[in-house]
């Protein structure tokens, strides 16, 4: 009774995405098909790693935990958030982390989002992004005889190529987030999880968060 019911919600919630996505709206909308296929993958990796740990319990076998890849503060990582629900940050964006410490057993990141649009409560950090764009331009031009290092600057250019603006964090839309939504470098000359922020943009980054939610005596 209880697998049919949850079958029967299961279905309810297809019933209603699909409605949405033959709707066709743009912006976050048209990436919910992507997100919904990217969320249940990890979802079920998540729930066979809790399942085998159940079941070896119970056998009284030890399960070795999962190490996370650790970051410092400041680090530039770029985060899938997802599709969010009204204005919550959603989609694929560079975002700094926020952590003062972290360690290979802890799972989940406190970031600040960072966007190419201004914005009420958006911070401007000036071409933060752009900057470290410039870096590997230069690298690139100071490296004429290895074509595969070449191929792998172009490639991480490329993808970046739209990211010529100036960079703004977003205060009001401070969120912790599973580590699994930190997507992967494309090579060694990306600048996620290599790059971290100069210790001024910190600064103001924590004056922008205090003003924004402190309370003021």
């Amino acid at each position: 009774m209880q697998e049919l019911k949850n079958s029967t919600k299961l279905d309810k919630s297809y019933a209603t995405y699909r409605k949405i996505i033959n709707y066709q709206l743009p912006y976050k909308f048209s990436y919910l098909d992507d997100w919904l296929l990217k969320k249940s993958n990890l979802l079920l990796a998540e729930s066979k790693q809790l399942y085998n740990k159940i079941n070896l319990q119970n056998n009284n076998i030890s399960l070795l935990s999962k190490n996370y890849k650790k970051y410092q503060r400041g680090t530039i990582v770029k985060v899938d958030f997802g599709i969010g629900i009204g204005s919550e940050m959603s989609q694929v964006h560079f975002a700094i982390v926020l952590n003062n410490y972290d360690n290979y057993k802890n799972n989940v990141l406190t970031v600040i989002p960072l966007t190419s649009n201004k914005g009420k409560f958006n911070l401007n950090l000036n071409s933060l992004i752009h900057n470290y764009i410039v870096e590997i331009e230069e690298k690139l031009s100071l490296c004429k005889d290895d074509p595969i290092k070449i191929t792998k600057m172009h490639k991480v250019l490329n993808s970046y190529q739209l990211n010529d603006t100036n960079t703004y964090a977003c205060c009001s839309l401070i969120t912790t987030i599973s580590k699994t939504r930190i997507v992967s470098p494309i090579n060694e000359y990306d600048i996620v999880g290599h790059k971290k922020c100069p210790k001024e943009i910190l600064n103001l980054i924590d004056r922008a968060v205090n003003d924004r939610f402190t309370a003021k005596y």
